[in-house]
Parts: C-alpha cells; sequence; structure tokens
C-alpha cells in the first residue's frame, strides 16, 4: 500500500491545474490562510497556526458552502473549549479521570462526526477540548486563557476564509456523499429484555463507528503517558499531535475492511512525513525574509490543496500535508528563528500517528462485520 502513494504523487504533480476550477479552489485556500496569518499576527495571536488550520479547513468552492462549515467551527471550538475548562477545573491533578475524559471527548466528537448532520462541530468541539487539556496540562491555571485564545483564533480563521471566498467568483459545489447510511438511534433506556435487544442490534450496526472513535480515542488517551516515555515533548506540541490524530476528511469512517483502514492511516502517517518536511525544508530557504516566508507558506498550500482535491485516492494525504505543513511553518509572531519547535512538532505528529497506526492495526483484527444494509463510502 506504500508504494502506490509515489506514483499517485507524482500523477498528482505532473496533473497540477491553472487556471481551472481546480486551480481556483487552491489559490482561494492559499489566500484565505495568508489573511488568517496576517490577521493574526496583527493582532498579536499566540498560536496563529490554529487561525491558518481555521481558514485552511473552511475554505469551500463557493459562500454558501463555506457558511455552515465555519458556523460549526465557531460553535464547536466555544463548546469544547468549555467543557475543556471544567475538566481541568475538576481533574487537573488526577491522571486517571483527565485520560478518560480525554478519551470520552475524542470518542463522543469521533462518533457525533460520523452519525450527526452537524457532523463537524462534532469534530471540531472534541479537537478543540482536547487541545485545551493538552496545552494546559503543564499550567491547568491558564486553560480560561487557552481556551479564549483559540476561540478568537479559529474566528480570525473562519472570517479570513468567508471574506475570501466572498470577494472571489464562485465555484459549482462538488456532489457531496454522506459519511454513513442511515445510522439508527442510540436506545437511552433499556431496562426491559426488549429495550437490551434493541441496544444490542445497535452496536451490531454501529460497530464499525464504534470502532473507528476507539481508534481515535485511545490514541488521544495514551499521548499524555507515551509521550513522556517515546518523545519527551511540551504540553503544546503534544496538543499539536492531538491535532493530527483526529484531524480526518469527511470519507474516512467507515471502510469494508481492515487493509483499507490501515491503508488510511498509512496515508495519514505519510501525508504528515511529507508536509512536516516540505515546511522543514522552506524554513530552511526562508531567514527572516517575511515576504518569502508568507510566498512559501501560499505555495505549500496551493500544491497541498491541489493533491487534497486530485483524483487519483490520495486526497487524504494532500489535508494531512496541509495541515503538518502549517503546523511546520508557522511557530509565532513572524518567520520562525530556529527549525526546532517545528522539528519538534514533527517529531510529536510522527509518534503520536504511529501509536495510532499501531492501534488501528490492532482493532482492525476485531472489526465487527458490516451490517447487510451498511455501504462504504470511497474517496
Amino acid at each position: 500500500m506504500l508504494r502506490e502513494i509515489p506514483a499517485a504523487l507524482i500523477t498528482e504533480l505532473h496533473s497540477l491545474e491553472y487556471g481551472g476550477p481546480r486551480d481556483r479552489l487552491a489559490f482561494e485556500a492559499a489566500l484565505s490562510v495568508a489573511v488568517a496569518v496576517l490577521c493574526a499576527l496583527y493582532l498579536h495571536s499566540d498560536q496563529p497556526w490554529w487561525a491558518a488550520i481555521s481558514a485552511f479547513m473552511v475554505t469551500q468552492s463557493s459562500l454558501a458552502a463555506s457558511v455552515p462549515r465555519a458556523a460549526m467551527r465557531i460553535v464547536g471550538s466555544a463548546v469544547g473549549a468549555g467543557i475543556a475548562v471544567i475538566i481541568l477545573g475538576l481533574f487537573a491533578y488526577d491522571p486517571l479521570p483527565l485520560c478518560l475524559c480525554l478519551f470520552t471527548m475524542a470518542w463522543v466528537g469521533l462518533f457525533g462526526f460520523a452519525v450527526s448532520r452537524f457532523a463537524y462541530a462534532w469534530l471540531i468541539s472534541a479537537i478543540t477540548g482536547n487541545l485545551v487539556i493538552l496545552m494546559a496540562l503543564d499550567q491547568p491555571q491558564t486553560a480560561f486563557t487557552i481556551a479564549v485564545n483559540r476561540i478568537a483564533d479559529v474566528t480570525i480563521g473562519t472570517m479570513a476564509a468567508l471574506v475570501v471566498t466572498f470577494l472571489l467568483p464562485a465555484l459549482p459545489d462538488a456532489p457531496s456523499s454522506s459519511t454513513v447510511s442511515s445510522p439508527s438511534a442510540l436506545p437511552l433506556l433499556f431496562w426491559s429484555r426488549r429495550h437490551a435487544r434493541e441496544f444490542e442490534r445497535w452496536l451490531r450496526e454501529n460497530g464499525p463507528l464504534i470502532l473507528h472513535a476507539c481508534r481515535g480515542g485511545l490514541t488521544v488517551m495514551l499521548l499524555p503517558p507515551l509521550m513522556n516515555w517515546l518523545a519527551p515533548l511540551g504540553s503544546s506540541t503534544m496538543a499539536v499531535t492531538a491535532v493530527a490524530v483526529m484531524a480526518i476528511p469527511t470519507t474516512a469512517v467507515i471502510e469494508p475492511d481492515g487493509r483499507t483502514v490501515v491503508q488510511r492511516s498509512a496515508h495519514r502517517l505519510v501525508g504528515c512525513a511529507l508536509g512536516a518536511l516540505l515546511g522543514l525544508l522552506c524554513l530552511y530557504w526562508v531567514g527572516n525574509n517575511f515576504l518569502v516566508w508568507l510566498l512559501l507558506l501560499m505555495g505549500g498550500i496551493w500544491h497541498t490543496s491541489q493533491i487534497q482535491s486530485g483524483n487519483t485516492g490520495i486526497g487524504y494525504v494532500g489535508t494531512q500535508a496541509g495541515l503538518a505543513f502549517l503546523l511546520s511553518m508557522i511557530q509565532g509572531q513572524g518567520p520562525p528563528l530556529s527549525p526546532m519547535p517545528g522539528i519538534d512538532r514533527f517529531a510529536g505528529i510522527m509518534a503520536g500517528l504511529s501509536v495510532l497506526l499501531v492501534i488501528t492495526m490492532v482493532i482492525s483484527l476485531f472489526r465487527l462485520p458490516h451490517p447487510p444494509t451498511a455501504t462504504a463510502q470511497g474517496d
């Protein structure tokens, strides 16, 4: 499965589009990221990379498609940040309950992402909540400030994407497909045998989704203890790792077999590696030149966006590469003075995704069979 990626990447690079809809969408994403970063730097944001990621992920082909996504990102961020502040207030110095809360937030967010009509809000709520908890792990008293800053960064990024989308001519929307086929509702009460049978049926029908949520939840939960053992990293880098672990496209939930699930994890690992290495390579040439840094930032997003919307089946690689590229390139109030923070982030991302890959491979051995009515959605 890894041998397929180089050939697909070469095909994507040879088929880069100039002047068509694919190029327009990539330019829109690059311009949105640039505007978001400039606004975040002007407002002295402590972590402008989160504004850049918000702009990258919210950018759609039209304003009508971008507005609901932007609203769900802002609302989800506010809810997740608020829950994180409450959790830290209760369990900041109790490692076991805190890890269980990390698992629960990740599980609920990933499962809600798979079954809810407001899927993106569920996912962003979980990502933001875990991000705030992990960033404030060493200093819980800063949780409220971090939460407010995260909401502000998300607002900056989403508004930048909306403004750019509004100013540029609209592109035709790509046809969208639901992630799952009508998941059944969870029985809230099962005191009788009938309710117990309904609950068992619900478990069988939603088995793949439960395993999918468990993969991400277990990985995020294990980050604090494993990162101290495998790769001693700071809380900020650990939070970045959690973002990379939970960032998934809308078609990467249900798959027909364990091999495809492992393949998606491998695509995520390869994409993050390529994006982070590209970012570190760009930083080597930037120096202190702000304009060169900004142009390279836009160029990297333009390329990864084109791969993301390509037709070779490695769009997932492009998404992850774009996220990792932003995390490597944006580290402070301008061009980084040293590549070491980017290298630390790269180490954290690779360590976290390696843990996710192992968990995915183990859980894939125990995947529940698909119900007869379920259909898998491909890229």
